[in-house]
């Protein structure tokens, strides 16, 4: 098996070092895709709200993946950034937020002053926002990064049990995370004071979220009582490592070393993360992807990301190995994609394979 492993390891060497070519092929082909519109109906699903879930996370991950190219390659920010700010036009058009406005029976751009939640809306929108605008100070959208990150702030601070929900009684610590490296970030860029705000609800994530037995990051908590009802969790605890690294690198790293040790393991070179810990049974949902025995598509994916904050080569080019062999890249002209990702997959993997180095 060492020639398939060998074959299917040489891209993810070049996206570890962050090969320009193999980069911004890829990068392309996600801002192409922006530029053309993503729409909901491109995705298969009985559920308005997942497909609108599945559309606004095309736009939000496009954007990471871009401004994450952007930051390590600057020489590419000229012709990256019109696919950022496509994505970001996506993410805050009226058309992509109706899954949440459904929800809550309100628009969250148009209740910034109100108490209901909001959490995955406003909180993976912002953190596009800041970080666009860390990474080009001339961003057009600071007024807006500012009006959200001030309710984001009021809303962890006025949470009884820390906690933000993302849906009427349905809050997640994954969704907060997003929310909490927005405002991390906001604060490194504007000088603001969110700890204060925020420093519960991270002392949650460091301790009373967590699965006493592995450090699995619960993936649902009752808002009303604090109390969690799902177990710690692949799909969960990865998404809120790569979302936290780009604000603090404790918890993050924390989170990421639960999912190294109890989730994540490979077959002949090459590498998967579980969705559940061992002893634990459990079956696929809308986060975790359909499960491969036990084996979770969202969570390998997103330790991709974690591997590459944190240094992880090793794990890194095991799972890189399986997302080529998976994912069947191919090029077109310049662009170069995975056959089997569609609009969302792509936008991930771009997200993923260019994550940066976990912020202090």
């Amino acid at each position: 098996m060492s020639l398939p492993r060998w074959w299917c390891g040489r891209e993810g060497a070049r996206w570890l070092v962050g090969e320009p070519r193999a980069v911004a092929a890829l990068a392309r082909h996600v801002a192409a895709t922006v530029a053309q519109g993503v729409s909901s109906d491109a995705f298969t699903s009985d559920s308005a709200l997942f497909r609108g879930e599945w559309q606004f996370g095309t736009y939000q991950m496009a954007a990471l993946g871009l401004l994450q190219v952007c930051r390590e390659h600057p020489e590419l920010a000229g012709e990256l950034r019109p696919g950022i700010e496509n994505s970001i036009t996506g993410l805050v058009s009226r058309s992509v937020r109706d899954f949440d406005a459904q929800q809550w029976g309100e628009d969250a751009l148009a209740s910034l002053d109100g108490a209901k939640g909001h959490a995955a809306y406003l909180g993976y929108l912002n953190l596009v926002l800041s970080l666009e605008r860390a990474t080009f100070p001339d961003s057009n959208h600071a007024a807006l990064n500012d009006r959200i990150s001030f309710a984001l702030a009021r809303r962890f601070r006025d949470s009884a049990q820390h906690i933000v929900e993302t849906y009427p009684n349905e809050a997640y610590p994954v969704d907060n995370a997003a929310g909490i490296a927005s405002l991390l970030i906001h604060q490194r860029v504007t000088g603001t004071d969110h700890l204060k705000d925020i420093a519960p609800t991270l002392q949650q994530m460091r301790a009373g979220w967590r699965d006493p037995r592995t450090g699995l990051l619960l993936q649902a908590i009752d808002g009303r009582t604090g109390l969690s009802y799902d177990r710690g969790r692949a799909s969960g605890t990865a998404l809120a490592a790569y979302f936290l690294s780009m604000g603090e690198s404790e918890v993050s790293g924390a989170l990421f070393a639960a999912v190294r040790t109890h989730l994540a393991g490979s077959i002949l070179g090459f590498g998967f993360v579980d969705e559940y810990a061992s002893g634990e049974r459990g079956g696929g949902d809308i986060d975790s992807g359909p499960l491969i025995f036990g084996m979770s598509p969202s969570g390998t994916g997103f330790s991709i990301a974690c591997s590459r904050a944190f240094g992880d080569r090793t794990l890194y080019m095991k799972l890189a190995r399986t997302a080529y062999l998976t994912g069947a890249p191919v090029s077109r002209g310049a662009e170069r994609y995975f056959i089997t990702g569609g609009p969302l997959g792509n936008a991930i993997m771009l997200a993923m394979f260019t994550a940066q180095p976990a912020q202090p």
